[in-house]
């Protein structure tokens, strides 16, 4: 007798193949069958005729650590069909630190992704084992895998100051990368514009990437520029992908900036090219024009030496080279009317929505000072959206089928009173979004739509018991209706659920049904090629 049968649903099975009408029968969290017709037994039949059953969708690139731990449900991703998270990326992590850093790298952590993290304490998660076994404690909806974030690792050997790291620093920064990736990390990844992962040169990521090689394991980069220097970001790290071996995954391919816009053909031939040579790189999108993170990426890396209380106190009395900086960053991503305050935590809501240039206005002071004051009214915490990237290199990029999609967002829980902000739309819609880009510019067929959410993925992370409609698989499966799913996200009214998708399944379980939550927790922590 079969726990579950999912009836008369069109598999899009995650392979590219042609889709097929069939049942799976779902049997202790696995695929146990895929049948025509199914004339047996189970406890349960659902009717998903005329849907979609695919793989759940792997969501390579967020930002979630502390998802599996909070006290509220964390259901944004849910709601999208996602059933696995890869966190710890642009270079911060919730781990690794010791007790004598933890404070330090906890605040850098809450202070860099600005996720609400409710009565969370992170007190004695040193690494990967503290992780699992708290969230196991604790009990989670989907699976989460962890990435080492760089600048948590420097800041947690040697602090969050701006120098190269000694010769015992460098070793105990192989040291401790080590120990995470044999407790199972897939990784690990860079933030090349947040400080201190900005302090490095390439030396030092050579080192460690050579450790990641030995391990198999994936470097993650969200590059030194992605704007006027995107290209020579992009050569510094086939440079170090040459000297080290490694697997690159370049985080969040775009070209930002008018300057840039209409090169997208140009970007993806240079990786195309390090392919060539035998390097081993892979990419991931996601479906928007604008871009998101903290207003304190507008900053000078200097202006980070010494961690977030050292860069408090710089900008309550800017310099005026700090001023300058700010300008010129700014201008990079588009000028003061590109960019919009999304959250300040409960300091100035009033901001909230506006661009900088509305609020410079309001103020009558220049653009530069604004965002500074800005950001210090509010204690360094403000969350911004950027709208600097052009839709049609986007959507020339959304066609490599190597380019997996990542949302570059976080779990967040819809409820209000939790989530205070309108974080980016990417948290709350897309995977829906991109079905939808691709149904309404007519991209890719469907199949190759949901390969680059699920088997793309699944092989670059070397997940092999998932990302496919497969027997012997894990039963993690989405259920969407691909005529009418998109995503009802917007930036100034982000916490809305997306349409379409009816059912996700972890394990074989319900997390979502008719599209409710229903509170099921059967999520893991994954390590590479299996689980804690």
């Amino acid at each position: 007798m079969y726990d579950l049968v999912l009836t008369g649903g069109t598999i899009v099975d995650g392979t590219r193949s042609k889709s097929y009408v069939a049942d799976v029968c779902i049997k202790d969290g696995k695929i146990a069958q895929i049948i025509e017709t199914f004339s047996g037994e189970a406890k349960e039949m659902v009717d998903v005729s005329g849907k979609i059953v695919s793989p759940g969708f792997i969501d390579i690139h967020s930002h979630s650590d502390a998802c599996p731990l909070v006290d509220f449900a964390p259901d944004g991703k849910m709601y999208q069909g996602v059933t696995t998270e890869i966190a710890g990326n642009c270079g911060t992590s919730i781990l690794p630190n010791d007790p004598d850093n933890q404070a330090a790298c906890q605040q850098y952590f809450v202070s860099e992704t600005q996720m609400p993290i409710g009565t969370l304490s992170l007190n004695g998660i040193h690494g990967m084992k503290e992780y699992a076994r708290r969230a196991e404690e604790n009990g989670f909806p989907i699976h989460y895998g962890m990435l080492v974030g760089h600048g948590t690792l420097r800041g947690a050997v040697m602090g969050f100051v701006d120098r190269d790291p000694d010769e015992d620093e460098m070793e105990q920064l192989k040291a401790v990368l080590e120990r995470e990736l044999q407790n199972g990390a897939f990784g690990m990844s860079l933030g090349l514009i947040y400080p201190p992962s900005a302090f490095c040169k390439p030396e030092e990521l050579v080192e460690l990437a050579k450790v990641l090689k030995k391990y198999d394991a994936i470097l993650a980069v969200h590059m030194r520029n992605e704007g006027p220097r995107v290209f020579q970001a992009v050569e510094e790290m086939i440079d170090i992908t040459r000297r080290s071996g490694v697997h690159l995954q370049i985080s969040h391919l775009k070209l930002m900036g008018k300057p840039q816009w209409g090169r997208a053909q140009e970007l993806l031939d240079l990786i195309e090219s390090a392919r060539r040579e035998g390097l081993t790189i892979t990419c991931d999108q996601y479906p928007y024009t604008a871009t998101s993170t903290s207003l304190t990426a507008l900053l000078p890396h200097w202006a980070h030496d010494g961690g977030v209380p050292a860069m408090l106190e710089r900008i309550k009395n800017p310099s005026p080279e700090m001023k300058q900086a700010v300008a010129q960053e700014m201008e990079n991503r588009g000028g003061p009317q590109a960019v919009m305050v999304a959250g300040t935590y409960g300091y100035h809501p009033e901001w909230e929505g506006k661009r900088i240039a509305q609020i410079s206005a309001e103020l009558n002071m220049p653009p530069a000072d604004t965002a500074i004051y800005v950001l210090n009214a509010c204690g360094g915490k403000v969350s911004g959206i950027y709208f600097t990237i052009n839709e049609e290199d986007m959507l020339h990029i959304m066609r490599d089928m190597r380019i997996a999609v990542g949302s570059d967002g976080y779990g967040f829980s819809y409820d209000r009173s939790i989530t205070r902000n309108n974080p980016h739309p990417r948290s709350f819609g897309t995977f829906p979004r991109f079905l939808q880009v691709v149904r309404d510019h007519g991209l890719m067929s469907l199949e190759d739509a949901v390969y680059k959410m699920t088997g793309l993925p699944a092989a670059i992370l070397g997940l092999k018991d998932r990302g496919q409609v497969k027997e012997g698989m894990t039963a993690d499966l989405a259920v969407f209706d691909a005529e009418t799913v998109k995503d009802n996200a917007e930036y100034t009214d982000s916490v809305r659920k997306p349409d379409g998708i009816l059912h996700t399944l972890v394990e074989g379980h319900f997390v979502l049904r008719d599209g409710n939550f229903v509170g099921s927790k059967h999520g893991c922590i994954l390590k590479r090629g299996t689980t804690y």
